[in-house]
């Protein structure tokens, strides 16, 4: 067979060489697009520079490009003074199998016509019901359909499994994944419940499949052939340079976004798929991010260790020749050429899933007799990569006091980086994560806004191996408590608090109870409330004087009460008010000391105090306290190490009360 391919593939060149007699002008008459080739050694754009002009299709290592470009594209390269190759383009094969029935389609040796597709789809569906669903994402520019297949044991619920996607020619000239994937999906659906590794994977894997992407492309020449099959949508628009990029923006390519491009953002936007991939042609190799960047993603291992499980599956089964070009049948996308606005860094970057591009042959459009060959090379490459979302680190975060399912973020600590948007998030759906990752030990951070973080040291993950971790994330309180306490004045008890930052804190109303056997919850009495800041990452402070008490020890708490209503309770404090305080300034103990002692006193009220220590000569040799305190009991310890033994004196002095001890230090 390797040589049967290989024979085709230079009788496919000599036709393009003897055979591409026409113009430029008449392809873009005709087609609206031209397929050409030209050697970078004659210009002087590099490819950085080109892929923003035109639609570059493969790049040898000779340096030769081929590409396509609609008229506008055409026009601008040529005006860099770019000379060309026009080549006939992959899309014109009008010896093309086209099969006249469903029945014949699934002999799987011929093309479906777009009618045959659609009918396949439908009947699929209606034949097992239990376990799949048809899903119509949308429709094209010329009003055909953007076709799924949901394929899952419980077709209907959105169970706690990962989503997986495959989707194919997205270039409509690209045509051999297409057939491939409607035979995996006869594959998964008549397998089921008699192959055990299929089962395994519809029971619990949630796998959609879209055959056909770009249906007007392929359709291009009519609904019953795929001879004059295009590239580009009926818009002249390359699909897979027209999502949002990461370094390019929302339009990379300055077109609005097509109907196509909605339908399957709109798909990714309502699931949450752990990984993808999508099949092209013109090439034999998977290809994995980055597309729009030189550097590596911070997943690039996993990526390299995915790929070549591919495409070294593929090699036992192709006699060794098949996708063995590039390294070993992957490549790094932009170490091939670079492009922007792909499908492939959409999912990886704007969604936090895994997708890679798979070029399954050099022809873009092989012969229907060709096409179960192909299957052959490729058929347990697609359960291989399936499998795959199941393994790595998994698990569901749960969320005290939530109100719906929040979203949180499961981020390797020291690995993953804002930069490769490579954290994965939980389904809100139902709480579940799926974080694909290479064999290690890693540190795991579980996060969601208005939830405390946590960290989980030392998790251990291994190739081909599921760890489950599931996660409880408790809520934060809104506003940070730095202190709150409570102190005696003259006449009753001053309440102080801080706070570190506040969202949406309303206020704090102050609640008081007495301290005695009979306390229960409905002891507590509302007695003011003190206006909150809203929003604010400034410490803030309060205050709050609760007079003409009795005696009696009393105990207090703040309600902190958000605008949405909401509310969490502080810490209590405790105030024994059965002694009223007055000033007074005690002995130190011990006396005699050595070489320290404890000084007390007490003031009723807030006051400025100072607090100093002077020898028998009436020298100050030691300044204690000069500050503001709250009324309270306060006392302070004195080290004299660095003096020498003999008597000393200690005096308080505030606006309103001044006294002198005496205190001896015995060495």
């Amino acid at each position: 067979m390797k040589k049967i391919l290989h024979v085709a593939a230079i009788l496919l060149s000599i036709s393009i060489a003897l055979f591409a007699q026409k113009s430029a002008e008449e392809y873009l008459n005709e087609k609206g697009e031209v397929y050409f080739s030209f050697n970078l050694d004659n210009t002087n754009l590099n490819l950085s520079e080109l892929t923003r002009i035109i639609s570059i299709d493969n790049v040898k290592k000779d340096g030769t490009v081929f590409a396509y470009a609609n008229r506008k594209e055409y026009q601008k390269l040529r005006e860099f003074g770019v000379s060309v190759n026009v080549l006939k383009h992959p899309g014109d094969t009008p010896n093309v199998k086209m099969a006249n029935s469903i029945e014949e389609v699934q002999e799987w040796n011929a093309y479906p016509t777009y009618e045959e597709y659609v009918a396949m789809m439908q009947q699929y569906a209606n034949d097992y019901p239990d376990i799949c669903e048809y899903i119509d994402a949308g429709p094209t520019v010329d009003g055909r359909n953007i076709l799924f297949l949901k394929i899952s044991d419980n077709v209907s619920v959105r169970e706690e499994e990962p989503q997986f996607m495959y989707t194919s020619t997205m270039h409509g000239d690209e045509t051999t994944g297409y057939v491939l994937m409607l035979h995996l999906i006869d594959s998964l659906l008549t397998s089921y419940g008699t192959d055990a590794r299929i089962t395994d994977l519809v029971d619990n894997v949630e796998i959609w499949i879209n055959p056909l992407a770009n249906p007007d492309g392929t359709y291009a020449g009519g609904n019953s052939t795929i001879n004059g099959s295009h590239r580009s949508n009926a818009n002249w628009v390359d699909l897979n340079r027209n999502f949002p990029d990461p370094d390019d923006g929302p339009h990379p390519d300055g077109e609005v976004w097509q109907p196509e491009t909605i339908a399957m953002m709109n798909v990714a936007s309502s699931n949450f798929f752990v990984m993808s991939a999508n099949f092209h042609g013109g090439a034999e190799v998977v290809n994995y991010p980055w597309d729009t960047w030189s550097r590596l993603h911070a997943d690039d291992s996993w990526w390299q260790f995915v790929s070549h499980e591919y495409a070294d599956t593929c090699h036992a089964y192709a006699n060794g020749w098949y996708m063995t070009g590039f390294d070993n049948g992957i490549t790094n996308g932009y170490d091939w050429y670079p492009i922007y606005g792909g499908r492939q860094d959409y999912m990886t970057y704007f969604k936090h899933g895994r997708e890679v591009t798979i070029e399954l042959s050099d022809v873009k459009t092989v012969s229907g007799s060709e096409l179960p060959t192909y299957w052959e090379y490729n058929k347990r490459s697609f359960l291989n990569y399936i499998e795959q979302c199941r393994y790595g680190l998994q698990g569901k975060v749960t969320f005290e006091l939530a109100i719906g399912i929040p979203q949180a973020t499961i981020t390797i600590v020291g690995h993953d980086s804002d930069a490769d948007s490579s954290q994965v998030l939980t389904d809100t759906r139902n709480g579940s994560y799926f974080r694909l990752i290479k064999g290690g030990t890693y540190d795991v951070q579980v996060s969601a806004p208005g939830y405390v973080t946590q960290i989980f040291y030392g998790i251990q993950i291994n190739d081909y191996q599921a760890t489950v971790l599931n996660v409880d994330l408790l809520k934060t309180v809104p506003v940070e408590l730095v202190s709150f306490t409570g102190s005696i004045f003259e006449s009753g008890v001053k309440l102080n608090w801080t706070t570190a930052t506040e969202t949406n804190n309303k206020g704090f109303e102050i609640q008081r109870t007495m301290n005695n056997e009979q306390l229960t919850m409905d002891n507590w009495e509302s007695i003011g409330f003190i206006e909150g800041y809203g929003t604010t990452t400034e410490a803030k402070s309060y205050s709050y004087a609760d007079e003409n008490l009795e005696k009696g020890k009393y105990i207090y708490r703040l309600k902190q009460i958000d605008f949405d209503g909401t509310y969490h309770y502080s810490p209590e404090a405790e105030v024994d008010f059965n002694s009223i305080l007055k000033f007074e300034l005690s002995q130190n103990y011990p006396n005699p000391f050595n070489p320290s002692t404890k000084i007390s006193f007490s003031i009723p009220e807030k006051e400025f105090v100072t607090l100093l220590v002077f020898n028998v000569n009436g020298e100050k040799v030691k300044t204690l306290i000069n500050e503001n305190l709250d009324a309270g009991k306060h006392s302070v310890d004195f080290n004299a190490a660095e003096l020498a033994s003999g008597i000393y004196f200690y005096k308080i002095s505030t606006g309103k009360f001044s006294d002198i001890k005496k205190m001896v230090l015995l060495r």
